[in-house]
């Protein structure tokens, strides 16, 4: 059940274990995270080796964050005031702000790649199903992109790497949800996933060039791992030859690799590792293949490096594995659940100084 909480979203240090590379790239790029390790749910970040720092404190549960494309802020949900809605952290001034005053529910925040908007879920109490907003985060400027009666999410909206369109989890009239796309300005609502199945899909991923968008779709039974090509609209199964559980489709940065969650090395078919797979689906690796629990791999900005969340040890704790050495280390080491693990943008470079350390103040430089 905690597997499937951490998917809808709501130290410590490195041990021995990790390899140099991994280090570094640790060092160099940043991980924020929730943990349940005090009476809320709070959001921490890792600060190179052997550190980390809480980011958000207080009587709440802050959920769901994610980085700027600069890495300036966060962006995460929080129920406050009796309603959840989608806060900005500026991580130099350590001020928390609220995105946009309204009564509706909002929960699943996304950057657009340019860092000018936040796409989020909204609901309003007395109106069925959900929307997809977008505020503009420098004059607060609204734009409903989807809005049709029909629930939204749980997962964020995922922005394509030029910003010009969205791709999202959405329910469809005759009750299954389906992965859709839609224009940046809320035009050209298209669904992409009706022809798989008659069944649920979820977590779909927009490949770094836009061509391509991989999603998780259940077959009755297995789920599957699938690829369309939004250019010519073909479909295609990339798991078709080992039915079980797939989870969590993540492009590394150059789209030539797909990492993600399944069952599929499981005699029972039950416990889950992290595998990657070449983006046409062959020359599929399982990365764990550990007796604990492993799932919801995230790509580090070195390409190198998987940033996963475990079970292994009793409570969700993050793990890294890396590529080239084949080696795995843990991330964080404690009793309670660190989850919702997302790695600060390539683009940022992270400095930590000695003299940063003694005021708590975090500094950043963009590439």
């Amino acid at each position: 059940m905690l597997r499937y909480l951490v998917l809808l979203s709501i130290s410590t240090g490195l041990v021995p274990g990790c390899v140099l590379s991994t280090e570094a790239s640790l060092l160099d790029h940043p991980v924020a995270f929730i943990s349940m390790r005090h009476e809320h749910v709070q959001i921490f970040t890792t600060l190179g080796i052997g550190k980390e720092q809480a980011l958000t404190e207080g009587q709440y549960n802050d959920l769901q964050p994610v980085w700027s494309p600069d890495g300036r802020h966060i962006a995460f949900s929080s129920v406050r005031d009796g309603v959840s809605a989608i806060y900005l952290l500026d991580l130099a001034q350590k001020s928390t702000s609220r995105l946009h005053a309204t009564s509706d529910w909002q929960t699943s925040p996304s950057w657009s790649p340019d860092g000018r908007t936040i796409a989020f879920i909204a609901s309003t109490p007395d109106q069925p199903g959900a929307a997809i907003h977008a505020v503009d985060v420098v004059d607060g400027h609204l734009t409903v992109l989807a809005q049709d009666g029909y629930d939204k999410g749980p997962g964020a909206p995922v922005w394509s790497n030029d910003g010009r369109y969205l791709a999202f989890v959405g329910d469809h009239q005759g009750g299954s949800s389906e992965i859709w796309l839609v224009a940046s300005d809320g035009s050209g609502l298209t669904p992409i996933s009706t022809a798989v199945s008659s069944r649920k899909k979820a977590q779909p991923a927009l490949s770094p060039d836009g061509r391509y968008l991989a999603f998780i779709a259940d077959m009755r039974g297995h789920s599957a791992l699938m690829k369309a090509d939004l250019v010519t609209g073909e479909v295609s199964n990339l798991t078709s030859e080992y039915p079980a559980a797939y989870e969590t489709p993540r492009w590394s940065s150059d789209g030539s690799m797909l990492a993600f969650a399944s069952s599929r090395d499981d005699p029972d078919k039950t416990r889950m590792d992290i595998f990657v797979m070449n983006a046409d689906g062959t020359a599929v690796r399982n990365l764990t293949q550990h007796p604990g629990e492993d799932f919801n791999p995230q790509w580090m900005p070195d390409n190198q490096t998987i940033v996963f969340m475990s079970l292994r040890t009793g409570t969700a704790q993050l793990w890294t594995f890396h590529l080239p050495s084949q080696q795995s280390g843990r991330l964080t080491n404690n009793q309670f659940h660190d989850m919702d693990q997302v790695p600060q943008p390539a683009s940022v470079l992270f400095l930590h100084t000695a003299a940063s350390d003694l005021h708590g103040v975090m500094r950043h430089e963009t590439d």
